[in-house]
């Protein structure tokens, strides 16, 4: 059709190299020629399933073609032309192939992306989740964790007057307490809680081991590590209100799971950068941060035993008693209360040690450490009671 008309004209093309030679008859059957250049011809309509190209402007030349062979003859001679470079003609062309090949990308797309994609999205919420929702999820688990548990209310008092005069630099408000038990742990609750058992107390033995686990805490509650582990685990859960912004929504999952708490351990990435700030923290604060270094060197012996005592209370195989592996893998198989008197949820591995002590070789030795006698009145107090 010549846009002048609508009759339908047969014709002969020629292909050149860079347009297309179109000679038909008119109503005189006078020879006429149009020619294309296939630069020009107006983009497919994805949409389309017909075989017809257009050309020029309104009232546009049509070119219909009588057989998909004849299309993808066109097609197949101008491979660059940017009529047919749709994304939907290029898929057209690989037929039931091309589906299943879209299939499988889409299915490992959204596996990868459930894995990888939804636990970033949900860290990346956790982060940015306002602070009084961030305390009302530490305050819940507080809440409900603690009616269980016996607390030291004269060891508390000296433990949050021996924190507060650490200065250590934080954008919460940070409450200690310290629970009767002779388990060897510590742990940093969201929103600025630490709970501390009587049982790592008294392997502490001077005032720079304290120290040291007190900065080890602060770490994780500045750096949001719970918060961050609880998001990670329940990402499936927190993928809308990821995406759709719902902090309400985000909040009220994690509140409501906050009892999962007592049964994570954080990442090594987590340990090792509440390690790290720590031990910024102990210098900044002018105490010898060695108090780090042999805190968890003692932390370390206890975690050697632990996972002794884990294979022999779960009847594994003798000989793996002198294999090092991960303790906090057996969580999901371990009941919480036999867990409670076998397992710490502070790992510590050599290899943390050694960073650590690598570490206080950078330290300047011109720094003026020292522990103030009020510091040292409450460490005593602390031992005494």
């Amino acid at each position: 059709m010549d846009g002048k008309t609508s009759k339908r004209r047969a014709c002969e093309l020629t292909f050149l190299d860079d347009s297309i030679s179109i000679k038909y008859d008119d109503d005189a059957l006078n020879k006429q020629t149009s020619t294309w250049d296939t630069a020009r011809i107006l983009k497919l309509d994805v949409r389309t399933t017909s075989r017809t190209l257009k050309y020029g402007d309104f009232p546009y030349e049509v070119l219909e073609l009588s057989t998909d062979e004849e299309f993808e003859a066109i097609i197949q001679r101008y491979p660059s032309a940017l009529f047919h470079q749709s994304s939907y003609n290029k898929f057209k062309a690989f037929g039931w192939k091309g589906i299943v090949a879209a299939a499988v990308s889409v299915v490992a797309v959204s596996v990868l992306f459930f894995t990888y994609g939804t636990p970033i999205l949900a860290d990346g919420l956790a982060r940015s989740l306002p602070k009084k929702y961030e305390a009302s999820i530490g305050q819940n688990f507080r809440e409900t964790y603690l009616q269980f548990l016996t607390i030291d209310s004269v060891k508390t008092a000296h433990m949050q007057s021996f924190y507060n005069q650490l200065e250590y630099q934080s954008e919460y408000a940070i409450s200690i307490v310290v629970v009767e038990s002779d388990i060897v742990n510590a742990f940093a609750l969201p929103g600025g809680s630490i709970v501390v058992y009587s049982g790592i107390l008294d392997r502490i033995e001077n005032e720079e081991e304290l120290a040291g686990l007190l900065a080890h805490e602060v770490s994780h509650i500045n750096g949001r590590h719970s918060l961050r582990l609880i998001s990670r685990e329940l990402a499936m859960y927190l993928l809308l209100a990821s995406l759709t912004g719902d902090v309400g929504g985000f909040s009220a999952v994690l509140i409501e799971n906050s009892n999962m708490i007592s049964s994570l351990s954080f990442s090594r990435e987590f340990e090792k950068e509440a390690d790290l700030k720590g031990f910024d923290l102990m210098v900044e604060s002018q105490l010898n941060p060695q108090g780090m270094v042999s805190l968890f060197e003692k932390l370390g012996s206890v975690t050697d035993s632990l996972e002794n005592k884990i294979v022999k209370e779960l009847r594994l195989d003798s000989t793996l008693t002198n294999v090092s592996f991960d303790s906090t893998s057996l969580w999901s198989d371990i009941p919480w209360e036999k867990a409670a008197e076998v397992l710490s949820t502070h790992p510590a591995p050599k290899n943390r040690i050694n960073y650590l002590k690598g570490k206080l070789l950078k330290v300047n030795t011109s720094t003026p450490f020292f522990v103030s006698e009020s510091l040292r009145h409450d460490f005593q107090k602390l031992k005494a009671h």
